[in-house]
């Protein structure tokens, strides 16, 4: 039997798209991602066992769940009230949260597409985003893989791409050997993961030398990239308050997946959809 944090943990695992606790647990890492055992995160999902802080922590990195937002908040606070109990953490804790921002509802549709998306979700191991970010060729590779159905040969996707046939074939290679893609007869190879919405591992879960070269490749693509469309906005808020847009934020960017297709159309592109806020100064 479970208690208000393990139900609201199972729940938050799911609709950020890991079906199952094992899912969750080993495609963030495993013990070196949370710096626990599998069995100890299984006595926490089971309402048996609280995490301690700095584990709830990483629970929340593994959640995908930005600090402030109302998501986190809500972990955080049954977090709180299993820790103090429930008239402590009325008497203590409920009042200091009074009075904050109320988060926005969420509408019927958002909902249901929240859900569509989480059940696409394939989660990109650290070591499989080690192998997809080997070189920029590699990860060009990966790219146009992940978002067609169909079978490709060295020799086509280095024309596709604009790159030399040799290293289009290095780079399914390994993504092969990556689990990212399989072999489709006569030196062809076909993605593992097409359809999917293949989301990375977080940030701070990542290795240094693989987020600087995935930053540095995402920054190449943008600079590559022309302009579709464009929009934005300037405004003075609290910082703190703002994290509540976030998710919502989070969403948008997410909801473009409901466009994708992995069949070759009159106009079909690969598109880099990007969302962002930028602190600008401080006053």
């Amino acid at each position: 039997m479970g208690n208000e944090f393990s139900t609201t943990l199972a729940r938050l695992r799911r609709e950020a798209g890991f079906p199952t606790a094992y899912r969750f647990f080993f495609d963030n890492g495993g013990e070196r991602g949370f710096g626990l055992t599998y069995r100890r995160y299984l006595l926490i999902e089971q309402g048996k066992n609280l995490p301690l802080a700095d584990k709830l922590e990483k629970i929340l990195v593994g959640l995908r769940l930005p600090q402030n937002t109302p998501a986190a908040a809500e972990l955080v606070k049954a977090w709180l009230k299993g820790l103090a109990g429930d008239e402590v953490y009325a008497h203590i804790f409920e009042p200091l949260f009074a009075g904050g921002p109320a988060p926005a509802p969420a509408q019927p549709g958002q909902e249901a597409l929240r859900r569509s998306l989480a059940e696409k979700k394939f989660h990109m191991t650290g070591e499989q985003l080690a192998a997809t970010v080997a070189s920029f060729e590699t990860y060009k590779c990966s790219m146009a893989l992940e978002n067609d159905a169909g079978a490709w040969t060295p020799a086509a996707l280095a024309r596709t791409l604009g790159l030399k046939e040799p290293v289009a074939r290095r780079a399914l290679a390994a993504l092969a050997k990556a689990g990212l893609a399989k072999p489709a007869g006569k030196g062809a190879y076909k993605s593992a993961v097409a359809g999917r919405l293949v989301e990375y591992p977080v940030t701070a879960a990542m290795r240094g030398d693989v987020y600087a070269r995935l930053k540095g490749y995402l920054k190449r693509l943008e600079d590559e990239g022309r302009v579709e469309y464009s929009s934005m906005g300037m405004l003075r808020a609290d910082a703190a308050a703002l994290k509540g847009y976030y998710p919502l934020l989070h969403s948008g960017v997410e909801a473009s997946n409901a466009y994708a297709t992995v069949r070759k159309t009159k106009e079909s592109a690969a598109f880099f959809v990007i969302g962002r806020v930028l602190r600008l100064w401080d006053f």
